[in-house]
């Protein structure tokens, strides 16, 4: 039954679209905890989490996360967990994501003409969090927004260096496009900047731009090193009647 609406929530979310290639049914294995693939919901604690690893820790960065099939030459994170799994496990969680349009479906490439005129993205406010144990066994839980900084050039001064604000960052969901899920072809988990094939966007000063984001090196654990990353639904804030 829940595999049927998983499937169902999927396709009410897109035009004609069908669903992703190797479906994978959630499979509850504890009360409201389920796993579809290597990713877990966990439905009591308002959680997806999946397994990932340090893919660079020095660098121009313009994304959080993506598959090893995504611009891991860019990219803080990878991991091998399904783009589709993770939004599976998000809709069944209650997450929206953001309606495409002609508008937001971008050009699948991000560059300075795209970003000069990218829209407003909508969506779920979520936080983010990476658990990993360093060396010495001893654990660690950050946001991982505190391994980024960015750059803020200003004409005649110094260019300041600042870290990443903490905070929410937004569950925009991709779209499908030709019958395929974008987030999944692309391998786009969380985009630092304005892209919506990407699962998860970043809402902070800078993303439109994609030349302000680095890695914060001496913050971010060794490359290699396991991290499971977890992304927590927030409430929706409460309309007036």
């Amino acid at each position: 039954m829940l595999a049927r609406l998983a499937l169902a929530l999927i396709i009410s979310n897109t035009v004609l679209a069908q669903a992703p290639p190797e479906f994978k049914a959630p499979k509850e294995v504890a009360p409201g905890v389920f796993e579809i693939g290597s990713v877990r919901l966990d439905k009591n604690a308002g959680t997806v989490v999946f397994p990932a690893k340090i893919n660079m820790d020095d660098g121009l960065v313009e994304y959080l996360m993506v598959t090893p099939q995504g611009s891991v030459h860019e990219s803080v994170l990878v991991s091998e967990a399904q783009p589709q799994e993770v939004h599976m496990a998000m809709l069944l969680l209650g997450a929206k994501g953001m309606a495409p349009t002609k508008e937001n479906k971008g050009s699948g490439r991000i560059d300075a003409a795209f970003l000069a005129k990218a829209p407003k993205l909508t969506g779920d406010a979520i936080l983010l969090s990476a658990k990993w144990k360093d060396k010495d066994g001893m654990e660690h839980t950050v946001a991982p927004e505190r391994w980024l900084t960015r750059k803020i050039f200003t004409p005649k001064k110094p260019t300041k260096i600042v870290t990443a604000e903490d905070g929410p960052w937004l569950y925009t969901g991709s779209f499908f496009y030709e019958d395929r899920f974008v987030a999944q072809a692309d391998g786009t988990f969380v985009s630092l900047v304005t892209f919506p094939s990407a699962l998860i966007n970043n809402p902070r000063t800078g993303s439109n731009d994609d030349h302000v984001w680095f890695v914060k090196t001496d913050a971010v654990p060794p490359v290699g090193t396991p991290v499971e990353f977890t992304i927590k639904l927030q409430p929706a804030p409460k309309t007036e009647k």
